[in-house]
């Protein structure tokens, strides 16, 4: 399954965990802009606690197989310009559809 984003000021994710039908993960971010710099996608603790944000760059991303502890999301702040990305998943047969994206 490949996802094109194209986020934009108003966005956000709550911490989450992909959903067991995801056996890997692979986020690619498809901008340069300095101005974005500070667009990564955070990682979290098993308490939600905020741990890291991953680098955002031209063909920067994050790979992981998701898990119980994988937590991930996008804090509220400000977006100026178009965050774009896309998001790779290696999904089982049991994949439906659009309502699974979380």
């Amino acid at each position: 399954r490949i996802e094109y984003c194209q986020d934009t000021d108003g966005f956000w994710l709550e911490p989450h965990t992909d959903i067991f039908v995801k056996l890997f993960t692979m986020l690619i971010y498809l901008d340069g802009d300095p101005k974005l710099s500070n667009c990564g996608t955070d990682v979290y603790d098993e308490n939600h606690e905020f741990v890291k944000r991953a680098p955002y760059g031209l063909n920067k991303g994050m790979i992981f197989i998701p898990a119980e502890n994988t937590w991930h999301g996008y804090a509220p702040r400000t977006i100026d310009g178009v965050r774009k990305s896309i998001i790779v998943n290696y999904v089982t047969k049991d994949w439906k559809d659009t309502y699974e994206l979380a």
